[in-house]
């Protein structure tokens, strides 16, 4: 449980993102989408952003399986040395919230594929953990209808690629 974020005065934004970043980091989409990918986590460790991961979810199960597979390609191996050790073992990067006791309705996720709810989980735990804190909490995908589902819910949510835009200039 989260009980204190030092922000060092700071806004803290947090990303709940789903499982492109690892398509990217793999290299599966293109290289400019790698080197986006790796600029991004290279940004959060910059930053004093942080990601929040639903403990189980889809995004930590390729996560996982991004870290056995390093060993046949030696960039690979320098990207995910530099993601486990600054992000993803680092307390003040990541955080894995178990979403396992947090209920969303039936009605509340009806425009939400079953494989993206634990999206939504993972936001409402954190919105519940951490509203005294100046965090803001930003969902990031490629999947459009996803995105627009989550506006109509008044969830924060951008599109990867217009959100990178931005974040890594």
């Amino acid at each position: 449980m989260i009980k204190s974020i030092n922000t060092g005065g700071c806004v803290i934004t947090i990303y709940i993102i789903d499982e492109w970043l690892w398509s990217d980091l793999r290299g599966e989409n293109e290289k400019k989408r790698q080197k986006e990918a790796i600029e991004f986590i290279e940004a959060i460790f910059e930053k004093c952003d942080r990601i929040a991961v639903a403990k189980g979810s889809k995004f930590q199960k390729k996560e996982n399986k991004f870290s056995k597979e390093v060993d046949k390609d030696i960039r690979l191996r320098a990207i995910a040395r530099f993601y486990f050790y600054q992000i993803r073992w680092n307390l003040d990067k990541y955080i894995e919230i178990n979403v396992d006791d947090t209920e969303l309705d039936d009605e509340y996720l009806k425009n939400i594929k079953p494989d993206d709810a634990y999206l939504l989980r993972t936001y409402h735990k954190l919105m519940s953990l951490i509203n005294e804190h100046r965090s803001n909490i930003l969902i990031l995908t490629t999947d459009k209808p996803l995105k627009e589902a989550l506006d109509e819910k008044g969830i924060s949510c951008n599109l990867r690629d217009e959100f990178l835009k931005e974040y890594i200039k």
